[in-house]
């Protein structure tokens, strides 16, 4: 074998290496499944006698990585017949695991903003559907090239769910990490006044809880599984 042969072989050793250490990181890196409290929320619309009016949902991924949650997609559908129902998204907010609140933002595409002027509230007619994406004003940062704001940080903190390399963890141990924020949704219902802010108000606390997955959730064949 020439001293040719022998970096060539050397050179495809070291590239087969890295593809081996790339794979192996991604099936290491913690994956986190987020979901939304369903039944906390039916009780919450029943209690308020919203059930008859309002459906809401929340788009969410199959798994995220650790601080990619920085938007969350929201429907409202209006499912009255003669009510038109309002988001008052200034008196609507997010709650950290560690219970710190902040305001959400309203994300308008290609639009500069100021994050601390007043949000003006969004209308949904009878019979129809709004979807809106929003985030938290934490996650916002200024884009220095255009000027616009567009969030680049988690929604909420979720660093509880980070795993400790310094913590051992038990191979019998089977509870992963689980942490628990809410949207504090603000809804109005119009009942004919002239003003939207003198509509009755309620609040919705939309219960999440993010759980991190195990490592075999990585795996392939386990990524196409819905």
């Amino acid at each position: 074998m020439t001293g040719l042969d022998a970096i060539i072989i050397t050179i495809y050793l070291l590239c087969v290496g890295t593809v081996f250490l790339r794979a192996f990181s991604s099936l290491i890196q913690a994956k986190f499944l987020i979901q939304l409290e369903r039944a906390s929320l039916e009780r919450q619309l029943h209690a308020q006698n919203l059930h008859n009016w309002v459906k809401i949902n929340f788009k969410l991924a199959d798994r995220y990585e650790l601080d990619e949650l920085q938007e969350l997609e929201l429907s409202v559908e209006n499912t009255s017949s003669e009510r038109t129902i309002y988001i008052d998204w200034d008196s609507s907010s997010a709650i950290d695991p560690d219970g710190r609140a902040q305001r959400i933002v309203r994300l308008t595409p290609g639009t500069t903003f100021d994050v601390l002027s007043s949000q003006v509230f969004s209308a949904i007619a009878p019979g129809k559907t709004l979807k809106e994406k929003f985030t938290t004003e934490s996650a916002l940062k200024r884009d220095p090239g255009i000027g616009t704001l567009k969030p680049v940080g988690g929604l909420v903190n979720l660093s509880k769910l980070k795993p400790d390399p310094k913590k051992k963890i038990s191979p019998s141990q089977k509870t992963l990490p689980t942490a628990r924020f809410s949207i504090r949704l603000g809804l109005r219902v119009g009942t004919g006044e002239a003003r939207t802010s003198q509509n009755p108000f309620y609040i919705l606390n939309c219960e999440f809880i993010a759980k991190q997955l195990p490592w075999t959730a990585n795996l392939p064949w386990n990524q196409k599984k819905k």
